[in-house]
């Protein structure tokens, strides 16, 4: 008999299993990841195992982002039990990474695998559910891999042979989605082409409740143990973020064009941008990501559909009255309550605060290195807002740079910004700068603005491989989906830029959005991608890009056969001139110098 059976039998009849024989199932079950495993054999009892075993589809390990959840949810009820009553239950089924495998050589699934795939169903009743990613290099300590993979929302309603037809295309969803432009760009860059990654699958109930026809959260949202990135002179790095929106939370976590998650630094959760009402209004969330149960489709919903379903008590947590605009109605005899999702009433709330700070913070604690997580909540009977954790993964550890910011020169600095973006203090060379032409950009065709964003995907990748360090300026948004925008570049078009700036040109509308938290946020935030913005306020103190054209701009050389994009996409070659870009996380500030050409024939 192996010695994996043998421990097996001994769980399963209720024997106390020694260390060996625990790390032997955390290797067989869930990970081999060395610093995953010390956690779980440290914290995991028998139950926890047999809780896995018995929500798990094949055979193979869950794969890192189960784990991830399985431990924090653990860590919580054991390092702070205060908080296991706001804890919602757990629904979620795990399918093991030799499912993968199976799928690989067949193109199709076992009638083991098909038989339990019906008892997931079963156990899910007609509840919605969410098939994510669980690769064994996602979501650990060396690779996150955030956004790369597909996650795919089922509304599990209709017959049994439909919900188990609509498991099987979320589940083959995911799996193509391995081989997807970005995920092959991530696996490149970071040296692992050739490591075996096997994808498990972690099947989630959707938190949420039926409204109308529509199935959904009251909020949801990520959270970030630290959060280095100041939107506020008075942050303090140390307390941790939170971005959180109504309705699902695919909003928190992915750009939105024309529509705002609501941020909240966790040391003044009450504090804002923004004086009025009015712009508060401005500054907020006007669509909703929804579970259309009628129509079994994942959709986006303009928030007015939405006010008269919600529940009165959870109005008061993700609405907030326009006073400014209600007075003007009624000055003009018209008036009507001016509704608007800002999700005020749970940044009101301190001991929902108080909690969320304290588990990031015993989260970061335990892993050694600071988290982020994701979630949804809903208000209990009992008046309280309960949190269902969905995500908690270690982010990347930086080490800061010491260095004297150099000052005077004026004439040789490109931009001096302040309180925009910061990641940590360093001093960067630049040896190439691109530089996109806001006005050429907007007048450049609608319909073509994407062939821009690829022609930067294949500057990234031209330069990359020659080791160049290269930053990039655009006009407005970065990894927008609307290029009125900005420029709707994916992460592996601006994955070996050492940094990204988006420029500000109101004469065009373009304005910058750092969405702190999304996606494309946090794998900028993984690769020590600077990411900062350039203002048209007081916040920029210098940006002077008419400097770039004293230096030579080598587009038209290197891609003589892309004249269209030449006045356009500028790129200019800074390697001999000393070009630095210098970042003090202390002051927040970003400034970016590059020497004069010196004339040779002039200095002879």
């Amino acid at each position: 008999m192996s010695e994996l059976k043998k421990v097996r039998e001994k769980l399963e009849s209720g024997q106390t299993l020694e260390f060996q024989e625990k790390r032997l199932l955390c290797n067989e079950l869930m990970t081999r990841e060395p610093r995953m495993e010390k956690l779980i054999v440290k914290w995991f009892d028998e139950e926890d195992y047999r809780t896995v075993l018995r929500h798990k589809v094949g055979d193979g390990v869950i794969g890192g982002k189960a784990c991830g959840v399985l431990l924090a949810r653990k860590l919580i009820k054991e390092k702070l039990p205060e908080y296991e009553s706001l804890l919602l239950p757990h629904h979620s089924w795990f399918i093991g990474s030799d499912v993968f495998a199976e799928y690989l050589w067949e193109e199709t699934f076992s009638e083991r695998t098909k038989r339990e795939f019906g008892d997931l169903l079963a156990h899910l009743g007609d509840d919605p559910y969410v098939v994510r990613s669980s690769s064994t290099l996602e979501d650990g300590f060396d690779h996150a891999f955030t956004g790369k993979y597909e996650s795919v929302f089922c509304t599990n309603q209709g017959k049994k042979d439909e919900r188990i037809e609509e498991l099987k295309v979320a589940v083959f969803r995911v799996y193509k989605s391995v081989w997807n432009e970005s995920a092959v760009e991530y696996r490149r860059t970071r040296g692992l082409t050739h490591t075996d990654e096997r994808m498990a699958l972690l099947v989630q109930r959707v938190e949420g409740m039926r409204m109308g026809s529509y199935y959904l959260p009251l909020a949801a949202g990520m959270g970030c143990s630290y959060n280095p990135y100041k939107w506020m002179e008075q942050m303090n790095p140390e307390a941790g973020m939170l971005r959180i929106v109504l309705g699902l939370g695919t909003r928190a976590v992915e750009r939105t064009p024309g529509d705002y998650p609501r941020l909240i630094d966790l040391d003044r959760a009450r504090g804002s941008l923004y004086a009025s009402a009015g712009e508060r209004h401005k500054y907020s969330q006007r669509q909703v990501d929804v579970l259309d149960l009628e129509n079994a489709a994942h959709k986006t919903i303009w928030l007015e559909e939405l006010i008269p379903l919600l529940p009165e008590r959870g109005k008061k947590l993700v609405l907030s009255h326009d006073t400014d605009a209600e007075q003007r109605l009624q000055e003009m005899g018209r008036y009507r309550p001016v509704l608007f999702a800002d999700c005020q009433g749970i940044a009101h709330d301190s001991d929902f605060m108080n909690m969320m700070q304290r588990i990031l913070k015993m989260l970061e604690s335990e892993y050694g290195r600071p988290v982020d997580i994701e979630f949804a909540m809903e208000e209990g009977g009992d008046g309280k807002i309960h949190l269902n954790l969905f995500q908690c993964r270690p982010l990347r550890q930086v080490t800061e740079q010491k260095f004297v910011m150099p000052e005077g020169n004026e004439e040789e600095v490109l931009f001096d910004v302040r309180r925009t973006s910061m990641w940590r203090s360093k001093e960067e060379k630049l040896d190439i700068i691109v530089w996109v032409d806001p006005q050429k950009y907007y007048e450049y065709p609608y319909a073509k603005k994407p062939d821009a964003a690829h022609m930067i995907g294949v500057i990234n990748q031209y330069f990359s491989q020659q080791g160049r360090h290269m930053m990039l300026l655009v006009p407005g948004r970065c990894g927008t989906s609307s290029p009125e925008l900005g420029v709707p570049v994916k992460y592996s078009d601006v994955s070996c830029f050492s940094a990204i700036c988006e420029v500000a040109y109101s004469k065009a509308g373009y304005n910058p959005s750092l969405s702190y938290g999304s996606h494309m946020f946090q794998e900028l935030v993984e690769a020590d991608i600077y990411y900062g913005a350039i203002n048209e306020n007081s916040k920029t103190k210098i940006y002077r890009p008419d400097y770039l054209n004293t230096f030579h701009d080598v587009f038209g050389e290197i891609w003589p056969d892309k004249a269209e994009f030449g006045n356009m996409i500028r790129v200019f070659d800074v390697s001999e001139n000393h070009a630095r870009l210098l970042l003090d996380a202390k002051e927040g500030r970003a400034v970016c110098r590059i020497k004069k050409t010196v004339d040779r024939k002039t200095e002879k």
